[in-house]
């Protein structure tokens, strides 16, 4: 299956479904990101408050055809990392809407594979520790396209404390739709 189109955003993308501060703790320091999150340009951070869910959406650029071409959607990419007792639970894609495709199973951390990352020494100052990790999933079968897709991820806090995830980007591969 060859690739067709490869998309990616930066994580300026991503919207949180939960808000507010009964769902959403201060990120860095920085009280005004209560309830909403930290948004840097080079990635984007919450604070998911204790025992909480907080589902988190990607928009995907999706082309649906391509030089007279049905699409499908073949695959599915988060850079993230979590810390403090933070954990991705559940990753789905979703299609038009309501389409869900689920990429992992309930309460499962995806497979990752490390991203390192060192700032050049006048970045350091801005840049905290990271563990970055890249999670590629391929769906079960390339999904032909008729809808846009997003990307749906759900990160879960440990019962007694905040948990903190971080999230670089995410992107989608597309193939030939099949006959």
């Amino acid at each position: 299956m060859t690739v067709i189109a490869r998309h990616w955003v930066p994580a300026a993308a991503v919207v949180a479904q939960e808000c507010g501060p009964e769902y959403l703790g201060i990120v860095d320091d920085a009280a005004w990101s209560e309830g909403r999150g930290f948004y840097r340009g080079f990635f984007a951070s919450f604070c998911v408050r204790a025992g909480k869910a907080v589902w988190f959406h990607w928009p995907l650029p999706t082309t649906v055809e391509l030089g007279g071409e049905r699409l499908a959607l073949a695959s599915a990419s988060l850079l993230w990392e979590t810390g403090e007792g933070a954990a991705i639970g559940w990753m789905t894609v979703q299609h038009g809407g309501m389409d869900r495709i689920e990429l992992t199973g309930r309460m499962q951390v995806p497979p990752a594979v490390p991203v390192p990352f060192e700032p050049a020494p006048a970045f350091r100052p801005f840049c905290p520790e990271n563990d970055r990790q890249l999670t590629e999933i391929a769906l079960p079968a390339p999904l032909p396209l008729r809808f846009g897709v997003q990307l749906c991820v759900m990160v879960t806090a440990a019962d007694d404390r905040d948990g903190l995830v971080r999230f670089y980007g995410a992107g989608a591969d597309f193939v030939a739709a099949p006959a």
